[in-house]
């Protein structure tokens, strides 16, 4: 029992569903026994937001926002701690605070659908000068231009174009930091028929990067690294193997369509860090749930032979790109690699 005067902050905690209370301010999807969103508190594209019941808390993976849900009120409401506490008591909970419900409020008309492969008649995305045509943000209910650093064209077995991952340098609003964003893009048709580049996921199951690669290399080994730039690279420094990667990076791996490697030999190359190492051979959530990684995903489809290189005492984040940047020759990348190489056992949940 509480003191008169005195807040009991555990009872108020445990007398409330965090995500009960969150989720009257923000749309949650079941994520296991986790919740997940796009973050209030920043604007985002993929959800990074995560709900934990069990714990108790919130936390954003994008801005670091974390706290319990006394502080997700006052963050949520702008109001003090002591008003937070009264707004729970009483179920009776203040609005968001402007920022945040301009943020919750923005468009979300995603009946925009894929068109795929694209059609001859569809326009090409880039305009010129470096910029993309406007393109359409089902989210955002407006157009953009980008001017983005790399363009890479998703194709199918026949090498049809099926849509477009950019990379684009932005300024984080918050940090003034520069950080890099990976849309895709997709021809799309909204519901009044009208056609358009959209700032648009690949339906699930998502295609692979390089399935024209496959079909030109029926019998040779498949490389497989993180990211566009780094299948590029690896394109061009060996071309004994069908090289391919993933759109959405670490957090799209449970959304592709894996079937295309069914009985290919395959080699994983992750970037160096733990992300890397988790997108590949999956891990564990804070609710100790088994998150498969590609390993499990391949294994799955029934691939021929699964090996990884691994890039263990390399620099942070180093991966194929950074070494033929820094003047490695493909032979000598080889050989590096052929030293590190070792085949996986996959890892169960």
């Amino acid at each position: 029992m509480s003191e008169p005067g005195k807040i009991d902050v555990e009872r108020i905690k445990a007398e409330h569903d965090i995500s009960v209370v969150i989720g009257r301010y923000v749309p949650l999807r079941k994520a296991g026994a986790e919740f997940e969103a796009c973050c209030p508190f920043h604007e985002e594209r993929t959800p990074s937001f995560t709900v934990n019941p069990r714990k108790g808390f919130y936390h954003c993976f994008g801005c670091g926002a974390h706290g319990d849900v006394i502080g997700f009120l006052r963050a949520m409401t702008g109001c003090t701690f002591v008003e937070a506490c009264d707004q729970l008591g009483a179920q009776r909970f203040a609005d968001a605070r402007e920022g945040v419900r301009q943020q919750l409020e923005a468009p979300l008309d995603v009946k925009w659908v894929p068109l795929m492969p694209v059609p001859d008649d569809a326009p090409e995305l880039m305009a010129g000068n470096g910029w993309t045509v406007p393109l359409w943000n089902p989210k955002r209910g407006k157009t953009t231009r980008m001017k983005p650093v790399r363009v890479d064209g998703y194709r199918d077995a026949a090498g049809r174009l099926l849509g477009y991952v950019l990379r684009a340098d932005i300024k984080d609003r918050d940090t003034g930091e520069m950080k890099k964003w990976t849309p895709q893009v997709t021809w799309c048709v909204g519901p009044d028929g009208k056609r358009a580049w959209c700032l648009q996921h690949f339906p699930e199951p998502r295609p692979l990067y390089g399935l024209d690669a496959l079909e030109a290399k029926p019998g040779a080994p498949v490389l497989l690294p993180e990211g566009e730039k780094c299948r590029a690279a690896g394109a061009g420094a060996f071309p004994q193997y069908a090289v391919v990667a993933w759109p959405g990076g670490s957090n799209g791996v449970g959304k592709v369509d894996w079937s295309a490697l069914r009985d290919r030999d395959v080699v994983l190359w992750p970037d160096a860090d733990a992300a890397g190492m988790k997108a590949m051979l999956g891990w564990r959530n804070d609710a100790g749930e088994y998150r498969p990684g590609v390993a499990q995903l391949l294994a799955r489809v029934g691939v021929r032979s699964l090996r990884l290189i691994d890039p263990q005492g390399m620099p942070k984040g180093w991966d194929i790109a950074d070494a033929l940047a820094d003047g490695w020759t493909p032979r000598q990348l080889a050989t590096w690699a052929a030293n590190r190489v070792a085949d996986v056992t996959v890892q169960r949940g």
